[in-house]
């Protein structure tokens, strides 16, 4: 049994030999016979072409879509770089508008609308006060010789706040408007000054007529009623009362 198998052993080693040479000298044969025959020649020249021209094929089929997606990612980045522009320009107009309807009002920056606010609410505020100050001292005021103190304390209180308020509106049409500003009536308003109790009692008691035809003339386009007072008499008992008030002074 031993001996069989090396016998097949041998002949199988020898069948592998004799196959490497019989696959040699055919392999020889074919390039041989592929240079010398025609027929084969033109055999192998077809297959070698077929091979390259898939081979070909393939690579410019690669190269196609390479130059596709070249070109897409062009078209992209060009867009991309239209949609930077235009978000862009939409961030500077915003900030454009935002300067447009922001105002330096006394050194602060804000909106109009915040501006004239705040102003609205500062004068109504001092508005208020004032009114409410001046019909307080009615009473006060009516009292014969003594209500000039009162007066003269409640007109100079209306004068500070109708300061303020010329103050304020200017200082309002600087921020929104600053080429049409004009200090004039601001200034004519705090240029004003309360006289005193003596300066009044002196230009009562020298010309109470003139006196009160000033009065009534300064009021005339605010009440008809002022204006349809009648004048007191400034005469005999007129005098005695302010001989009488300026011995008390």
């Amino acid at each position: 049994m031993i001996k069989f198998f090396k016998v097949l052993f041998f002949v199988l080693k020898a069948m592998w030999k004799t196959g490497k040479v019989l696959l040699f000298v055919a392999i020889l044969g074919f390039f041989v016979a592929s240079h010398t025959i025609t027929a084969v020649a033109a055999m192998t020249s077809t297959a070698i072409s077929a091979v390259a021209g898939t081979t070909s094929t393939v690579m410019g089929r690669s190269k196609k879509q390479a130059a596709d997606l070249a070109a897409s990612n062009a078209r992209l980045s060009a867009d991309l770089d239209i949609e930077k522009r235009r978000a862009s320009n939409l961030v500077a107009e915003n900030a454009r508008l935002r300067r447009v309807d922001t105002v330096s009002f006394r050194g602060r920056s804000m909106t109009a609308r915040d501006a004239s606010k705040e102003v609205l609410e500062s004068t109504m505020r001092r508005t208020s006060r004032s009114t409410v100050a001046n019909v307080s001292s009615i009473p006060g005021e009516s009292i014969p010789f003594y209500g000039i103190a009162i007066v003269l304390a409640a007109t100079a209180y209306e004068l500070k706040s109708a300061c303020d308020n010329m103050k304020d509106l200017y200082d309002l049409q600087v921020a929104i408007d600053p080429e049409s500003a004009r200090p004039d009536d601001r200034n004519a308003v705090c240029a004003l000054q309360v006289p005193t109790k003596q300066e009044v009692w002196s230009s009562i008691k020298a010309s109470p007529q003139v006196a009160w035809d000033a009065s009534v003339s300064g009021l005339d386009s605010i009440s008809n009623s002022v204006a349809n007072l009648e004048a007191p008499d400034f005469g005999g008992m007129w005098g005695r009362f302010a001989d009488w008030i300026s011995a008390m002074l």
